[in-house]
């Protein structure tokens, strides 16, 4: 082979090299690779700039810190329908038992009660207001309903009484429940609150905008909400 045909052989052979490689090289730079997970740190404190302040976020005790203060905080928030727990912690049969048993004695007084009347009835219902006994029946059947007034009275603020302690028995078990579910889920704030879709139960404009002031939120994520896990919690059963 003559001098002059190596030469252009070569040079050709050099030119295929060189587009082939730079087409490698094009490949290479296009095909970036895909980022790996990886964590950050470990660091102190990450600080993110701005445009009048620049904002350090710290780990305290846990939670994400934006300042000195102690509120300075991010905090996890949950929600619970308290007036629906309250409402079946009430309707609970240990609490029924306990109202139930007073009304029983209630009825057991109220039946003697009927008796007693029914006795001073055809006891004095022929009697003459001239007879000389009609003063003295005047009295006792007087004497009787004072003594039923008394009495209802009576049972009006014993089972008013009953109701308080358990409202408070139930609001305490509510809170003690809550509190063993907060800290299984790592929640810091839990509102009561009455979901939005829950219809009103008012007759007049006061009691209307009173469901509206009751409801907490306007708009949450639906996962806020405990409801459902703290009535497992209490052992209730939804109806």
């Amino acid at each position: 082979m003559r001098n002059t045909e190596r030469v252009i052989v070569y040079s050709a052979l050099a030119g295929i090299a060189a587009m082939s490689f730079l087409r490698g090289a094009e490949r290479n730079a296009s095909a970036r690779p895909e980022p790996t997970p990886s964590d950050l740190g470990p660091a102190d404190a990450v600080i993110l700039t701005g445009k009048d302040t620049n904002l350090t976020l710290r780990n305290v005790e846990g939670h994400l810190a934006f300042g000195e203060q102690a509120t300075a905080k991010a905090w996890s928030i949950g929600a619970v329908g308290s007036d629906k727990i309250m409402k079946l912690l009430l309707k609970s049969e240990r609490f029924e038992d306990e109202r139930k048993r007073l009304e029983e004695s209630a009825k057991s007084k109220d039946e003697d009660f009927r008796k007693r009347y029914t006795e001073l009835e055809t006891k004095y219902k022929d009697v003459d207001p001239k007879a000389p006994g009609f003063e003295g029946g005047r009295q006792e059947v007087e004497g009787f309903f004072k003594e039923v007034e008394a009495w209802r009275k009576e049972i009006a603020e014993k089972l008013g009484k009953l109701q308080a302690e358990q409202i408070e028995k139930a609001y305490r078990e509510m809170t003690a429940a809550t509190d063993v579910l907060a800290d299984r889920n790592k929640v810091d704030i839990v509102l009561r609150f009455v979901p939005t879709s829950q219809p009103f139960t008012s007759n007049s404009p006061a009691d209307a905008m009173l469901q509206v002031q009751v409801r907490t939120f306007l708009h949450y994520p639906e996962t806020i909400d405990l409801t459902p896990e703290l009535i497992k919690e209490l052992s209730l059963k939804d109806e």
